[in-house]
């Protein structure tokens, strides 16, 4: 007889798999790369979960909803179209087809409103794989509980392992990234954009940090709020299992100090949000709180100064410099905007119209991205669509953050799943602060450990056996 959980060993490891190989080559930033990720997720993870017949919770597919509609509408800006609509829904875009009609004498009558045509499907196609993904993952974890720890416990891995490399990094710069070299001193990891590197960083630590503190509730065995015992009965309490405790908050501690010499000052601020999230949220005594985030601060503050704190520091000093660069690259990039506000420029077109319409900057740098994912998203999608994204996001978080603050006064407060959700939910706080001053989110690496995140948080929120209504009104998720 075979035991069910063995027929669901394969999702698992495909999970497990995904998160520790993803973030390795680059971030998964190479088509190839991506497409091999998106594949295993489609077709493995997808597969599995229209083919399986165990019974499961429901799915608040009306929290989805906004998701498949921007997907729809991502898919739709990449078809062919009459050019007439095309000149109703975004008289720009028309223009510049004529332009490169006149010039290639090539009249077409049928012209997507993307200015990255059908290679834009390429990104919906990834968002669709991470929308099956946290399908795949929120099943997985509703059926096998103890499957959340292996999660964690990979996210934690993978972030200390990235962490170990971006500080050797920085102390031997040839050792380059993988196979390339590194064009100044930072900690980068796998990761080429120490931005992006940064930003992934911050949403492992976090986890780390939780783990750790749902190790300390073991020890103490009572509600880690109300805990007096003594520090000689919790040294006697002290098994293996719990001494995890301190290679957690070792492996968070390598992760803050990686992001502050990573110079990313945008992960840098990102990540003392989180630290104040964390110490907002986590369900825990005052002084508890306080002794985690000192420790940290400890660590980081001791260890930094070995390293040379001053590099940060004149790092920082340029800071109004660069955010006066920043907010020309804003200013420049509104036109796009403004032009485009109904139907958008397509996902991955701002590349393609960043020498056109940014004026006035250096013209031997070439932006890629606007560096703030809110406005670059406007830009891509238009303005109905982005207002959706980010409404459905905004959304989400509160309710979300609502959830949480209710759960943390019953009993399931100091439960590993609660734990490590208001850990996960500080950190896509830090990535949402994050997005305003970079493009991290454009990673697939980072989008897979966000989503993970995601499916952590409506884990922790999800309805179980005998909480009350008064608990569980207001917390349906997907």
């Amino acid at each position: 007889m075979i035991d069910a959980s063995n027929r669901l060993y394969p999702p698992r490891l495909a999970v497990l798999f995904v998160l520790a190989t993803v973030p390795l080559l680059f971030g998964a930033v190479h088509p190839i790369v991506q497409s091999g990720y998106v594949c295993l997720v489609l077709a493995g993870l997808g597969g599995w979960l229209l083919l399986r017949r165990a019974e499961q919770r429901p799915i608040a597919w009306r929290w989805l909803l906004p998701m498949l509609i921007l997907l729809g509408w991502a898919a739709v800006q990449s078809l062919p179209l009459p050019i007439s609509l095309v000149e109703l829904l975004s008289p720009a875009r028309a223009e510049r087809m004529r332009q490169v009609a006149l010039l290639a004498g090539d009249a077409r009558s049928l012209i997507p409103l993307s200015d990255q045509g059908a290679a834009s499907l390429h990104q919906v196609i990834l968002y669709l794989a991470l929308l099956v993904y946290f399908l795949a993952l929120r099943t997985l974890l509703d059926e096998h509980p103890t499957f959340l720890a292996a999660v964690a416990g990979v996210i934690a891995l993978v972030g200390a392992g990235e962490a170990l490399y971006g500080l050797f990094q920085f102390l031997r710069p040839q050792l380059g990234v993988l196979w390339l070299s590194i064009s100044q001193r930072a900690a980068q990891g796998t990761i080429i954009y120490k931005n992006q590197y940064a930003a992934l960083l911050n949403l492992c630590w976090p986890v780390a940090v939780g783990l750790a503190v749902a190790a300390l509730g073991r020890i103490f065995a009572v509600d880690p709020r109300r805990s007096t015992r003594r520090f000689g009965q919790v040294l006697r309490n002290l098994n293996r299992e719990n001494r995890l405790v301190g290679l957690y908050l070792l492996a968070a501690g390598m992760m803050l100090l990686a992001v502050l010499f990573s110079l990313s000052r945008g992960g840098i601020i990102s990540m003392l949000v989180v630290l104040f999230t964390l110490n907002l949220t986590l369900p825990l005594s005052r002084r508890t709180r306080l002794t985690v985030a000192a420790v940290l601060l400890f660590f980081l503050g001791g260890y930094g100064l070995l390293l040379g704190l001053d590099t940060v520091v004149n790092r920082f000093n340029s800071i109004d410099q660069s955010g006066l660069g920043r907010l020309n690259v804003y200013l420049a990039s509104l036109p796009m905007v403004s032009e485009h506000w109904l139907t958008g420029i397509g996902l991955g077109s701002y590349d393609l119209l960043s020498p056109v319409y940014l004026k006035g900057l250096p013209a031997q740098v070439h932006f890629d991205h606007a560096h703030n994912e809110y406005l670059e998203f406007a830009v891509e999608l238009g303005l109905p669509a982005a207002a959706l994204l980010f409404g459905w996001l905004a959304t989400l978080m509160v309710r979300a953050g609502l959830g949480l603050s209710r759960l943390h006064r019953t009993e399931e407060a100091r439960s590993t799943a609660v734990l490590v959700g208001t850990a996960a939910f500080a950190a896509l706080v830090g990535l949402f602060v994050h997005g305003w001053v970079d493009f991290g989110w454009r990673l697939p690496a980072t989008l897979f450990y966000a989503t993970t995140l995601a499916a952590l948080v409506a884990t922790a929120l999800r309805p179980r056996p005998g909480r009350s209504a008064t608990h569980t009104r207001g917390e349906a998720t997907p």
